[in-house]
């Protein structure tokens, strides 16, 4: 296998033993002018393994596929024999696959010798493993690849040849499925129309309640809800100062109540913030706040519902018994001690009154009265406004 030759000159009729280092044997015969016959006998000193002389090698070739010391087996119905000994725990035999997309490949093991199979697919560049059975049914891709042989759990240390004899049956080529796919969406095309409405029916909505600012460039609805809520703080700010400068500015303050009354109940409510005392039926809605800390000075708020209040007037007493007066109101309204006439309060409206106290009560009741549909109804709160706590 180095390349080196050695040449025995021993005779014709001798014997003589090859190293195993030993790939070729050449034999050179002469004669004398007449006819000679000749024979040449080859017989190994152990039991061959294959169509091989000799003992088949215990490992897998390296990269470049295998040498003349591996049996290239073919897929068929030959049967190949081995033995493996105490000496030899592996044989390795290489097999060809030709067809185009690979072939199944199987193990037919033939009688019941104690050896296990494993069969390799391997990688044709590196010689890598990619895949292997226990000899069992699998697909190998074109190339040369390895059949390994091992002495199994039933074969012991010490025990002797054990013989083995398998074939590779050929099962045909592998035949890769092509599937033909088949467009069937235009079955689901109603759902798919369906579904796409009602995605983007709640785009449809936002778009129909900001068409006025998409297109005539009008402020979104978010705009004005916060503009309204700067322009309710500064009108909120413009009352206070308006009721705590000493020089009262009248028609600042019924300025700002005009505006309040102008505006939408639910911001007005939010920005003033949970009321002292509120007061809610299906006719009308009464909130009353302090508009500053130390004044006896009330904000009152009066929301009409659908129906119209006649002849309303408000009274605000104190359910102890302790007197309590008004002394002025904004904006300027009929009053006598502690009732306020109203007049008519119109469906829908929303008033608001500035009023200023006199008398020290521990608590105020408001009680709204008037004729609603023409029948006399009252609006009390059930329960007082702790007027102490509250200064």
């Amino acid at each position: 296998m180095d390349g080196s030759s050695l040449v025995i000159e021993s005779g014709c009729e001798d014997v003589f033993e090859t190293t195993g280092q030993t790939v070729s044997v050449e034999f050179g015969l002469t004669t004398q002018g007449k006819t000679a016959a000749w024979a040449i006998m080859l017989r190994s000193l152990e039991p061959s393994d294959g169509a091989l002389i000799g003992d088949a090698p215990d490992e897998l070739w390296g990269p470049g596929g295998p040498d003349s010391r591996w049996q290239v087996l073919s897929l068929g119905a030959t049967t190949i024999e081995g033995s493996l000994d105490v000496f030899d725990n592996t044989d390795v035999f290489a097999f060809s696959i030709t067809e185009e997309n690979g072939s199944y490949v199987r193990v037919q093991r033939i009688g019941d010798a104690p050896t296990t199979f494993t069969l390799m697919a391997l990688n044709q560049e590196t010689g890598e493993v990619v895949n292997s059975t226990d000899g069992s049914m699998m697909i190998v891709p074109p190339g040369v690849h390895a059949l390994m042989i091992e002495r199994g759990q039933g074969m012991g240390q010490t025990e002797g040849t054990g013989e083995y004899q398998f074939s590779l049956p050929y099962n045909g080529p592998y035949e890769p499925i092509e599937d033909e796919f088949v467009d069937l969406s235009y079955r689901a095309r109603g759902f798919y129309m369906f579904a796409g409405f009602m995605l983007l029916t709640p785009l449809m909505v936002v778009l129909w309640w900001n068409r006025a600012a998409i297109f005539s460039g009008a402020p979104l609805a978010s705009d004005i809800e916060e503009h309204e809520r700067r322009r309710l703080r500064r009108l909120r700010e413009r009352l206070s100062e308006a009721l705590s400068a000493e020089s009262i500015d009248e028609g600042e303050i019924e300025y700002s109540l005009k505006q309040l009354g102008d505006s939408p109940w639910r911001a007005v409510t939010q920005d003033w913030g949970e009321p002292l005392l509120r007061h809610m039926t299906e006719q009308v809605e009464i909130c009353v706040w302090k508009i500053s800390e130390g004044d006896a000075v009330l904000l009152l708020g009066i929301r009409v519902a659908e129906v119209p209040w006649e002849l309303a007037a408000m009274r605000i007493h104190a359910p102890e018994g302790a007197k309590v007066g008004i002394s002025s109101i904004s904006p300027s309204r009929l009053f006598q001690d502690d009732e306020i006439f109203l007049d008519t309060l119109s469906a829908g409206s929303r008033v608001f009154l500035s009023l200023a106290l006199e008398g020290s009560p521990t608590s105020l009741g408001f009680q709204l009265s008037g004729l609603v549909g023409g029948e006399p109804l009252a609006a009390t709160p059930n329960r007082a406004l702790d007027w102490g706590e509250s200064e």
